[in-house]
């Protein structure tokens, strides 16, 4: 029988459980809610280990809430944080399951808005924004299908408009050093072999115009 539920501290919310007046374990005021543990109440082992799986089931939940309120995660991310914290694998699979039923982790969402957000901020093409969402453990037809909003026409555009900053900043150069550079930063921001030397071919005829006071 339960003989005493006492509060820990005033703010807190964790209440401490006694079972025939000895200290049996402490648990979350939701779980004291939950279960509706009340001074007085019979309780036997089994009830007991309930509670007790609720109250871990309580922590990696709690866990995880704090971890995505910091900013969006894929299952995968969720995943690793949590191994590392030390819960027992089956609260970690039911609570990830759980928050995938719920839509709090979305992985095809998520790789849709990491495209675009990491396309419209940082000028990202389509081979670094694969190559940073497989490093995110999301699958490929997640990142297949977000790119494939994303066309040749409107890659080749992007890759203009940032060449384009880049260009003001290093065009006093000799153009090999120019063109190393530009073609440089292209490949590395994720765009492909095809779509930087034609914008190469572009910025070397407008260098030898500049250089000639043509432009």
């Amino acid at each position: 029988m339960i003989t005493r539920i006492e509060k820990k501290s005033t703010y807190s919310r964790r209440y401490q459980i006694y079972v025939n007046d000895e200290l049996q374990f402490s648990v979350h005021e939701d779980v004291l809610v939950k279960h509706r543990l009340y001074k007085g109440m019979p309780i036997d082992p089994q009830q007991i280990q309930e509670i007790l799986s609720s109250e871990e089931y309580g922590k990696v939940r709690q866990a995880t809430l704090r971890y995505l309120s910091y900013k969006p995660r894929t299952i995968w991310e969720v995943k690793q944080y949590l191994a590392g914290k030390d819960f027992a694998t089956e609260y970690t699979e039911q609570v990830i399951q759980d928050f995938q039923d719920q839509g709090y982790l979305d992985d095809r969402q998520y790789a849709r808005s990491w495209v675009e957000e990491r396309r419209a901020h940082k000028g990202h093409g389509q081979i670094r924004l694969r190559q940073e969402m497989l490093k995110k453990g999301i699958a490929e037809k997640w990142i297949d299908e977000a790119l494939s909003y994303t066309d040749n026409d409107e890659e080749r555009q992007q890759a203009m408009k940032i060449a384009e900053r880049r260009y003001l900043r290093i065009y006093q150069d000799s153009w090999p050093k120019v063109e190393r550079r530009l073609g440089q930063y292209l490949l590395r921001q994720g765009y492909s072999a095809e779509i930087v030397y034609p914008i190469l071919t572009i910025f070397r005829s407008r260098h030898e115009q500049e250089k000639r006071g043509d432009f």
